[in-house]
């Protein structure tokens, strides 16, 4: 016996798709806000998120703006994590030194 899906259900269904698909985009305003909160210079922190982004492949990137984004909670900007990849923690410093110095 065939049942019908009611309109609902399918609403519900493609909302909770659509609305995980959007939430997992995090990037430079996540990034600028976050960094803004911890060291107190927007046009410092807006340098920093390029710098990131010029620096880091787009997966690199999303990988490292997601981490901050995680870890806006916590009193760091960035999570130890990052510094396990050898690429991400030297683009970070000279992000770090270039923006900050």
């Amino acid at each position: 016996m065939k049942r019908p899906v009611s309109l609902v259900a399918s609403l519900v269904l493609a909302l909770g798709i659509s609305g995980a698909c959007s939430a997992a985009v995090v990037g430079k305003p996540q990034i600028t806000s976050a960094c803004s909160t911890k060291m107190g210079s927007e046009p410092k922190c807006v340098c920093f998120a390029d710098a990131l982004e010029k620096g880091l492949t787009p997966e690199e990137f999303a990988t490292v703006a997601k981490a901050i984004d995680d870890n806006a909670r916590f009193s760091e900007l960035l999570p130890a994590t990052l510094h396990n990849d050898p690429k991400i923690a030297s683009v970070v410093g000279e992000a770090t030194r270039s923006c900050f110095n």
